[in-house]
């Protein structure tokens, strides 16, 4: 069974935090469209009015990580925040015996075939992301992602034994201990989505890649820490790709096709010459 577990900011930590949880439940429709067994955590510090009726909800009281209004923190604020709250998430979802665990970004979609792809691999050390996209909603366009994983941290999917949390350390720790007991791997594996597949290759234990595109990296919410855009030009998303994430397909229309394939004016006048 794969668990999927994301984490919520800080409402302190946001623009909007209705918009968040509307992100969220975006996110949750698409990750419980799986084909194969599954559970789902939602780590955070407020819980959202909606959840699906099978989604674990794992409450902390987590300081904000930062006395910055808005969800630009810095680097440093998100790996403590973010990989304290993906390790409580991953030491909840221990109860549930999965054999993978996959952390998700809250405003991220996923394939409904991922499930399926631990279901009938169940002793595999995991996969990395290596094909996936970027989507915009405003635009109703995608772009392909090359390296996914290393640009999203919707990016891998672990056998959960190779995180080697302690096995006395529970999901209620407070934040200061995990950071005591986890130390740097607080920030390296769970914080930030940059090192794990390396740092697992390098103890014999390579991710393989998915073997189709396994996630749609959703930019331009207003919400992300990266404020990463699609920028460029784009393509639409046809109905076979609305079927595999669970949005929507771009309307055969000249104007959204056009939307969907051109780059916005703001995206043209940033490439421009004299603003680099």
């Amino acid at each position: 069974m794969l668990a999927f577990i994301t984490s919520l900011r800080h409402p302190h930590n946001s623009d909007d935090y209705a918009r968040v949880e509307a992100l969220l439940a975006e996110t949750l429709a698409s990750v419980t469209r799986q084909t194969a067994p599954h559970s789902v955590w939602v780590v955070g510090n407020r819980r959202p009015e909606i959840l699906p009726p099978d989604a674990h909800w794992v409450q902390v009281d987590f300081d904000a990580p930062s006395a910055l209004d808005g969800p630009r923190t810095g680097v440093a604020a998100v790996l403590r925040d973010k990989g304290s709250k993906l390790a409580t998430g991953l030491l909840a979802a221990r109860v549930s015996s999965p054999d993978h665990v996959m952390f998700v970004d809250a405003d991220d979609l996923v394939s409904r075939r991922l499930a399926a792809l631990s279901a009938a691999n169940p002793d595999a050390a995991g996969w990395q992301i290596e094909h996936g996209y970027r989507w915009s909603a405003d635009r109703g366009a995608i772009r392909r992602q090359p390296e996914f994983h290393r640009h999203c941290g919707s990016g891998s999917i672990v056998r959960p034994d190779l995180y080697d949390l302690p096995s006395d350390l529970r999901a209620g720790a407070s934040q200061a201990e995990l950071v005591a007991r986890l130390g740097d791997r607080l920030g390296r594996w769970f914080g930030s989505h940059l090192h794990l597949a390396d740092d697992l290759e390098a103890t014999d234990h390579p991710l393989a890649p998915v073997p189709f595109p396994g996630a749609l990296y959703r930019v331009s919410t207003g919400e992300n820490h990266s404020g990463v855009s699609l920028g460029g030009l784009g393509r639409p998303v046809s109905r076979a790709l609305a079927a595999e994430f669970g949005i929507p397909a771009t309307p055969w229309r000249p104007v959204s096709l056009a939307r969907a394939v051109l780059p916005s004016r703001r995206g043209v006048v940033e490439r421009l010459p004299w603003r680099r």
